[in-house]
């Protein structure tokens, strides 16, 4: 043994003397001693453990490299056989004076931190874009049966044209709607395996729902007005083609065709499309962004879903209105009043011709 008194940690696998740390020599995973390390052709000290210390790694040195000109710690042994050791050792980092040692560069500034996105609507899994899918495979579906019930209406009630609009309207809407829910019912039950109350259809929260929706009605039909008059300041008057029906029943005062009206109007409407703006697609976008984006996006999407630009501004507050009473209720019982009772209201000034 070469050092005499200092424990040995390895035998040198050339003469089998026993080796102390001060005296190893580390070729790979191979430990020889000095003498048999210089007759394999290594470099003097190379592999070899600082002194006064066991085991690795090595201390830091100012220098850059390891302590005593070594090379630094991690290159590759020398030329054995076959394998070739490169020109440089790849480059080690050593810390600065005076930091400890951690084998690793030091880290980047930190990711700012953003807090994960609260689930509001947990059962509502679907996404926008399978919502928007029901949306346009519905709007197909129903134009293709409406096509054929305008043709045949007209060869039905020939001389009563006013008749036919509005039983139009009526059943192109019931066709429309049908599609809608179908879609909207295989998307949450079939699909997602989901209950019916996540699209807020549930007896819990339905008094305060409907005082919402009868309280918030009134102000956003006051503002749709406005909207509408500023509208018709710009672009001059409008008539789309339910209002044309509208004023033509009321010229005539039908007792049926109110009644089919309001039906359409008053019931239909605001039932299926707040079960599927309102239920269905805005958990969609509220589970994916805050608050303020989703009400708008959603406002959007309806207005834009009624495909008249005319009433596009007074659509858009509306779903935005009613998208704030289903945010505060969680329940579609408020949605549905206040939309009823905005299309109500329309519906009796264009009766009373005001």
């Amino acid at each position: 043994m070469t050092h005499p008194g200092t424990p040995a940690t390895a035998r040198c696998v050339g003469c089998g003397r026993l080796l102390c740390d001060s005296c190893r020599q580390r070729l790979g995973v191979r430990s020889y001693c000095p003498d048999c390390a210089r007759r394999i052709g290594a470099a003097p000290g190379w592999g070899a453990q600082p002194p006064g210390r066991y085991g690795y790694p090595p201390p830091p040195s100012p220098h850059g490299g390891a302590p005593g000109g070594q090379p630094p710690y991690g290159a590759p042994p020398p030329r054995q056989g076959y394998y070739e050791t490169p020109a440089q050792p790849p480059p080690y980092y050593y810390p600065p004076p005076g930091q400890p040692y951690s084998g690793y560069p030091p880290a980047g500034a930190p990711m700012p931190y953003r807090p994960v996105r609260e689930i509001m609507y947990p059962g509502a899994t679907w996404g926008v874009g399978e919502v928007v899918l029901v949306f346009f495979i519905a709007f197909l579906a129903a134009s293709a049966v409406g096509v054929a019930l305008y043709f045949a209406l007209r060869q039905w009630y020939p001389d009563s044209p006013t008749m036919a609009n509005v039983l139009l309207i009526f059943l192109s809407s019931v066709v429309l709607y049908f599609f809608l829910l179908g879609g909207t019912y295989y998307s949450v039950k079939v699909r997602h395996n989901g209950k019916l109350a996540i699209l807020g259809l549930k007896a819990r929260g339905l008094g305060g729902g409907l005082l919402y929706g009868i309280g918030l009605g009134l102000p956003i039909f006051i503002g749709a007005v406005f909207l509408s008059y500023i509208t018709q300041q710009l672009f001059g008057p409008q008539n789309n083609y339910v209002s044309r029906s509208v004023t033509d029943v009321s010229s005539g005062y039908s007792a049926v065709l109110i009644i089919v009206l309001f039906i359409t109007l008053v019931v239909l409407a605001p039932v299926c499309e707040e079960i599927f703006f309102r239920g269905y697609l805005y958990p969609a976008l509220r589970n994916r962004m805050d608050r303020q984006p989703a009400m708008l996006i959603n406002g959007l999407l309806f207005a834009a879903a009624h495909f008249e630009w005319f009433g596009f501004l007074p659509r858009f507050l509306l779903g935005y209105g009613l998208c704030y009473i289903y945010e505060k209720q969680g329940n579609l019982s408020g949605p549905i009043t206040g939309h009823a009772l905005y299309n109500g209201i329309i519906l009796l000034l264009a009766l009373l011709s005001i």
